[in-house]
C-alpha cells in the first residue's frame, strides 16, 4: 500500500515539474527574428553557423546555421557583434588520418569580427553580410 501511494507521489511530482523543466515559464526576453545573406567573395557560404552576441557580453547571445548562404535564428533586441563561422575539408588529412576541416573565414569576421548589427523588435530585421577572403590590414 505505501508503494502504491509512493509511486503515485513521484508520478505527479514528475509532471508537476515538467513545465518547469520544459522552460514554458515564458519570463525570458522576447526573441526576434532575424534572417539574412552570407556571401563570401560574391558567393553563397555554403555550410556555417552566424552568431550574435550582444554588445558589452552581456544579455542573450544566439546562433543559426548558415545553409547556401542563407541564414534565420531568433535574437533579443539591441545592438549585437556578429560572427562567422564555416569550415571545408582540407586536401591535407589530419595527422590521424581522419578528414581535416579547416576555417575559411577571416578571423575578422569571427574571433576578430568588427560586424555588427542592431535588432529591432519592429520592422525588418533582414541582414546581408559580403565578406572578402582577403582583408585590409590597416
Amino acid at each position: 500500500m505505501f508503494v502504491g501511494f509512493l509511486r503515485r507521489y513521484c508520478f505527479f511530482l514528475v509532471l508537476a515539474a515538467l513545465p518547469i523543466m520544459a522552460g514554458c515559464g515564458g519570463d525570458g526576453p522576447a526573441e526576434y527574428p532575424v534572417t539574412g545573406k552570407v556571401m563570401l567573395d560574391g558567393h553563397p557560404v555554403e555550410q556555417g553557423e552566424i552568431r550574435f552576441l550582444p554588445a558589452g557580453m552581456q544579455g542573450t547571445p544566439c546562433a543559426g546555421q548558415i545553409s547556401n548562404g542563407n541564414f534565420e535564428c531568433r535574437a533579443t533586441e539591441g545592438q549585437k557583434r556578429v560572427e562567422i563561422y564555416a569550415t571545408r575539408e582540407s586536401a591535407t588529412p589530419a595527422p590521424d588520418g581522419l578528414p581535416n576541416y579547416v576555417s575559411y573565414i577571416p578571423a575578422a569576421y569571427n574571433s576578430q569580427s568588427t560586424l555588427t548589427a542592431d535588432i529591432k523588435p519592429k520592422g525588418d530585421n533582414t541582414l546581408t553580410f559580403n565578406l572578402k577572403s582577403q582583408t585590409e590590414s590597416p
